[in-house]
């Protein structure tokens, strides 16, 4: 072979290693007690049954553009789903459709994504300038899907 050959790195795709880093991060959140507090929290406020939904949108926003996983997060919680809705008074597929609809859309304006990642090497952009044509159509997307998640699981 010269030495321009190509040779397969060993190792883990990184796919897989963005996954478990998410999955790991989402240990560390239930670690921390942070869905017991969010359980808490809703039991013991009385505030629009909305509240529980943007709150559990929001966090997945957050944990979605840093670690690039919107499946490890919204999996991780759907055991809690069922008690967290509950808590709050409403129905479970309040907090699950949007929670799962808006990980899914918010990936793309992860700069860390495997998508992004992907087209950002076949486009040879930074994947900063992905994410900047991508952001603001995916937030557009999570505002109208929350607006008729509420309209008709609420």
């Amino acid at each position: 072979m010269g030495a321009g050959s190509a040779r397969p790195r060993p190792g883990v795709p990184p796919a897989a290693a963005l996954l478990v880093s998410a999955t790991v991060f989402v240990a560390g959140l239930q670690g921390i007690g942070l869905i017991r507090s969010l359980q808490a929290a809703m039991q013991n406020a009385s505030v629009a049954g909305w509240v529980l939904p943007l709150l559990l949108v929001g966090l997945t926003a957050v944990i979605v553009i840093l670690s690039g996983s919107g499946t490890a997060l919204f999996f991780a919680m759907v055991p809690l789903m069922y008690g967290l809705a509950a808590a709050a008074g409403i129905s479970a597929l309040a907090v699950t459709v949007p929670m799962g609809m808006a990980g899914n859309l918010l990936r793309a304006a992860s700069p860390v994504a495997a998508v992004v990642v992907i087209v950002a090497g076949a486009t040879k952009e930074s994947p900063i300038n992905i994410v900047k044509r991508t952001w603001f159509p995916m937030v557009i997307g999570v505002v109208c899907m929350f607006v008729l998640s509420m309209f008709m699981f609420l």
